[in-house]
């Protein structure tokens, strides 16, 4: 016999199970959201980032700067000549006293060009001492001729006396008397003319040998040139110092006028600092300036500020004090810090590692239990290290300033511990 089994139609059992997998996808989204969107604490270790603490008080605002120090005086010397070097004396950083000779040079030209110039010298001397050998010859044989014509007016003249007593007997004609007093005149008119001919000879004689004496005197000077030419292949330092730079070697040849040598006053030092462009304009002559050259700090001055740019940086020249048993050189290099401002009673902190100038950025407030607060800091203007306050911080507070950028940016809790 058959037993039917009746079916059950009801909907229950369907409908639960599609509530259960509702419940499930919505439990899903829930966690995803949870896990995805809602903010988690990062923590961090504090020796791994760098906490500083809010300072109210005088911030001087700098500039930092590098550079070398340099002869506030130096000596260029120039070749004088064209040589080839032969001998140098000294090296880099030798100390030169007065006198010293550095380096020699050698000119074959010039030795020659000194023998020439000294054989013409030679030649105008014996010129010079034949010409007024010559002249008094000349003038000794035109004074011969006067003393000759002298003598026979002086016979003439006692003839004349004479006759002329003894035409007024009437011994004698006067024709004969007549014609020796012409004789007597011709006889002076012959000296008159003989003197002033001697004289006008003199006056020749005169006007050459000045010119053979201005001739004589002017190869001498050529001579002493090229005499000091040589000697000044032979090149020497003018005054105390040390030397910085020698752009030469053996066997060189330089030009007339080429640079040889420098030499700078250890004595008297300046410091040649390059700024960046951007910053130089802050700069202005008669700031004072820090210059740290190893564990000395020296107080300078800014003298000078050059008007062009290279390689993006300018640079400032500033004086230095005496320097007394400092042992610093030339060349020797140095940091600085110039000031250009003080801002007093303002809040300041050491500049943040994403911090440069005037800007607002979000930094993390850190308190006393490591819990971190995301604040909006406005920096003013940065002095070295430092960075003025304007808003966000107060005196004591500690601020992470790491880069933290990429948790304030997603708006992360940071927990230090």
């Amino acid at each position: 016999m058959d037993i039917s089994v009746p079916q059950n139609t009801s909907t229950f059992g369907p409908k639960r199970h599609k509530w259960l997998w509702m419940l499930l996808f919505i439990a899903g989204i829930a966690l995803i959201y949870w896990f995805f969107i809602t903010e988690k604490p990062v923590y961090l270790e504090r020796h791994a980032v760098m906490i500083e603490h809010v300072k109210k008080g005088t911030l001087t605002i700098q500039v930092d700067a590098f550079g070398t120090l340099a002869s506030a005086q130096q000596q260029i010397i120039t070749s004088v000549s064209a040589g080839v070097v032969k001998d140098i004396h000294y090296k880099l950083g030798s100390t030169i006293e007065p006198g010293a000779t550095i380096l020699r040079l050698e000119n074959v030209d010039l030795e020659l060009e000194y023998k020439r110039i000294k054989q013409s010298l030679a030649e105008a001397q014996a010129e010079l001492l034949q010409l007024n050998l010559r002249q008094q010859r000349e003038v000794l044989v035109e004074r011969s001729i006067i003393s000759d014509l002298e003598g026979q007016l002086a016979t003439l003249s006692f003839r004349h006396q004479a006759q002329k007593e003894l035409a007024n007997q009437g011994i004698i004609s006067e024709l004969s008397f007549f014609e020796t007093q012409a004789q007597v005149e011709s006889l002076t008119g012959q000296i008159n003319h003989a003197k002033t001919r001697t004289a006008q000879l003199q006056q020749l004689h005169q006007s050459a040998l000045t010119v053979m004496k201005k001739r004589v005197t002017l190869t001498e000077q050529e001579l002493d040139a090229m005499h000091t030419k040589i000697e000044q292949l032979e090149v020497s330092a003018s005054d105390y110092g040390v030397l910085e730079s020698l752009p030469l070697e053996l066997g060189a040849r330089i030009l007339a006028g080429a640079h040889v040598a420098t030499i700078g006053d250890r004595r008297a030092l300046v410091a040649q600092l390059q700024v960046s462009q951007s910053q130089v304009g802050l700069v202005k002559v008669g700031q004072a300036v820090n210059v740290f050259a190893g564990q000395e700090v020296l107080q300078g001055e800014v003298i000078r500020i050059d008007p062009v740019v290279i390689n993006h940086s300018v640079n400032v020249e500033v004086s230095l004090p005496a320097l007394g048993d400092m042992d610093l050189r030339p060349k020797q290099s140095v940091t600085a810090s110039i000031i250009t401002d003080t801002i007093d009673n303002t809040h300041y902190v050491r500049t943040p590692l994403t911090g440069s100038g005037e800007q607002t950025l979000f930094l993390y407030r850190v308190d006393n239990n490591g819990q971190t607060e995301r604040v909006p800091v406005q920096l003013g203007r940065q002095s070295g290290q430092y960075s003025e306050i304007i808003r966000g911080l107060k005196a004591g507070d500690a601020v992470v300033i790491s880069d933290l950028s990429d948790y304030a940016r997603n708006k992360q809790v940071v927990v230090i511990h």
